[in-house]
């Protein structure tokens, strides 16, 4: 069963995050969970619409505020939020940084994967990527329409997914991801997809025992991943199904070749945090995949070190 006590919605009043607010809603009364729904007045000179604005920020930005804080009000009366436990939160500054900061005081964030259309919403993908990296706890990234899996109907108590994919590494992952996917497949009674990706250019990086021989045999290499993809995901006889899947390919485009042939509703993934120069030269696969994917993608951060 899927255990949350806290959820945070994040909303830029986007057309992504209206699909975000069905999805958390839905997902607090699946959960008896309480709903923090939070929207981030951001105040750096980049939100200003014009450039000319910045002769007269002050003014401008007030009138921003204004404008959001009637319209947040107006959201806080949706009819998916009615009987459910919730409570407003508006903050100023960098909505990356404010959303990282309050997730570790959740279980869930959910948000839309886009930002509002306009200047203003230039930086929500951007947003989306940040989150996703940074975040203490899990993040559901809900595309516009809620993608392949629809939107659920207000009200609704229970997700209705039908197909989970999820995309480990075996040779690093977050556990976490495991535990969540079995606990939304088995709620939803859903088909859940372990997915191993075999990167020809990386197959000395795979966990295959030293002797094995297999570094240089790829289709070896697959039939000793998928044994170990049994190993960390048994098939429980009670439990939904399962249909191991270890396909050859670079990840991204893999993944989101899978996403399409198995006609994926979630996406399951660990993601990294961002280091301050990688994220500047290279492109995780949960940021190939987040603008493409044509379905909800859940990225579930890597345990934090024990610094002692």
């Amino acid at each position: 069963m899927l255990r949350l006590d806290r959820i945070l919605l994040a909303s830029d009043f986007s057309a992504s995050a209206e699909a975000a607010l069905l999805y958390a809603a839905v997902l607090a009364r699946q959960s008896q969970a309480s709903l923090l729904v939070m929207h981030v007045i951001e105040t750096s000179v980049a939100a200003l619409p014009r450039w000319t604005d910045v002769f007269r920020s002050t003014e401008v930005f007030a009138d921003m505020e204004a404008a959001d804080r009637a319209i947040f009000e107006r959201l806080m009366t949706h009819p998916a939020l009615q009987g459910l436990k919730v409570e407003m939160i508006v903050q100023h500054g960098n909505p990356s940084d404010r959303i990282t900061d309050m997730s570790a005081r959740v279980n869930l964030v959910v948000m839309g994967t886009r930002g509002q259309d306009g200047v203003r919403g230039k930086a929500g993908g951007r947003v989306a990527h940040r989150v996703a990296h940074a975040s203490a706890s899990p993040v559901l990234l809900v595309p516009p329409g809620g993608g392949s899996a629809g939107l659920p109907a207000v009200g609704a108590k229970r997700l209705t997914l039908q197909r989970i994919l999820l995309a480990l590494n075996l040779a690093q992952y977050a556990p976490q991801a495991i535990e969540l996917s079995r606990a939304l497949t088995a709620d939803c009674q859903a088909t859940l997809l372990p997915l191993q990706v075999v990167d020809p250019d990386k197959i000395s990086t795979y966990p295959i025992e030293p002797g094995q021989g297999m570094h240089h045999n790829i289709d070896g290499l697959k039939v000793l991943l998928e044994k170990r993809l049994v190993e960390v995901l048994p098939d429980a006889p009670e439990g939904p199904p399962l249909e191991y899947l270890v396909r050859e390919g670079l990840p991204a485009e893999v993944i989101l070749r899978q996403i399409e042939t198995s006609q994926a509703h979630l996406v399951v993934m660990s993601a990294h945090a961002y280091s301050a120069l990688r994220k500047f030269f290279t492109l995780s696969t949960v940021d190939a995949i987040l603008a493409p994917a044509p379905c909800l993608l859940l990225a579930v951060p890597f345990p934090r070190p024990v610094v002692g």
